[in-house]
């Protein structure tokens, strides 16, 4: 019998947090014999730690659990791409091996998903620390069915900011991602916009809710907190969005769609990788700014961020400052000069 719903669930040195995710998705309402957990045990280094748990949870569960084990550590993008060639389900989920869902989490974003015909479900989350438990994460969302019949609703989605760039607080339909063709970036943090931006191109169907399903735990040793304070992780993230912009490049969109794609390109690979820096209270080197800028004047030889002063999302009004005068604002408040 095919599964409705594939969940894939990369995992590194994970043994620590990893028992109350698979708790979480094991006790689903849905019914363990509607799901596939694809559990990919990305060259842990904890000397096999991870991968006895792991088959542990296969051989109670060997109707619903696929465990992979990579020689090589891909980072999270890479082993979901791996996961993704195995999985078998009508529709696709991703959760993190130290975060955990609620026990109807699967049976709400399936039948949302049924009921509308959706190509892929939001839905909300919050954080969860040990000493605090679960805290809001403070978005104010509105439930919404969203149909794109024309390239001007698609227009007004791509620039409404209501769909999120991260890939674990949403159910897509697989043949959704078969046909965008997409995938992570691998070896790399801040992995998941190379597979979720283009989805917005290819999905007629997107459904929001507003029900709280994911627990997002926040920890010291975690990838983002740690890494996203070093310079090397913040071109990281410039160097996806850019292999977003050229993924976007050859598709059949990037013409009828470029003001929307380089508005984008502008948020993520400039302004947001320089801003980044300043949430971390460190400001990147001129000669990385430089690199930013060279790339984008080749990339858009159209470049002039005023005309787009009433798009720019509201957390960065920063931008509104900026004018013509993008050297010299960046280099008095976010770059250091050496």
């Amino acid at each position: 019998m095919s599964k409705k719903v594939s969940v894939i669930i990369p995992c590194f040195n994970a043994t620590k947090w990893l028992p109350k995710c698979f708790l979480s998705l094991v006790q689903q309402t849905i019914g363990i014999e509607n799901i596939e957990l694809i559990f990919v045990d990305d060259a842990s280094t904890d000397n096999g730690e991870t991968w006895n748990m792991l088959q542990e949870f296969e051989c109670a569960y060997p109707e619903s659990i696929l465990i992979l084990k990579l020689e090589e550590n891909m980072r999270q993008g890479g082993a979901r791409n791996i996961a993704l060639q195995y999985a078998t389900g009508e529709y696709i989920a991703f959760v993190d091996s130290d975060d955990f869902v609620t026990s109807d989490f699967l049976q709400v974003v399936y039948k949302a998903a049924l009921e509308y015909n959706a190509d892929f479900v939001q839905f909300e989350y919050c954080y969860y620390t040990e000493n605090l438990g679960a805290v809001s994460s403070n978005r104010t969302i509105s439930p919404e069915v969203i149909n794109i019949t024309s390239s001007i609703e698609r227009k007004q989605l791509l620039v409404s900011e209501k769909i999120t760039y991260g890939c674990w607080n949403k159910l897509y339909r697989r043949s959704l991602i078969e046909l965008a063709n997409v995938s992570y970036a691998e070896h790399t943090i801040y992995e998941e916009p190379l597979f979720v931006y283009p989805l917005l191109f290819y999905a007629n169907k997107i459904i929001i809710l507003d029900n709280v399903l994911y627990f997002y735990r926040q920890n010291n040793t975690g990838t983002m907190r740690h890494d996203m304070e070093q310079e090397n992780t913040l071109k990281m993230h410039a160097n996806v969005q850019l292999a977003v912009w050229n993924f976007m490049k050859r598709t059949p969109f990037f013409r009828e769609y470029y003001e929307e794609i380089k508005l984008y390109f502008l948020h993520t690979y400039l302004y947001e990788t320089i801003y980044f820096g300043k949430l971390r209270n460190f400001k990147i080197s001129l000669s990385f700014f430089k690199q930013l800028e060279a790339t984008v004047l080749k990339e858009v030889s159209d470049y002039n961020i005023s005309i787009y002063s009433d798009l720019i999302p509201m957390q960065m009004k920063l931008y509104k400052k900026l004018g013509h005068d993008i050297d010299k604002f960046w280099l008095d408040n976010y770059i250091e000069q050496l």
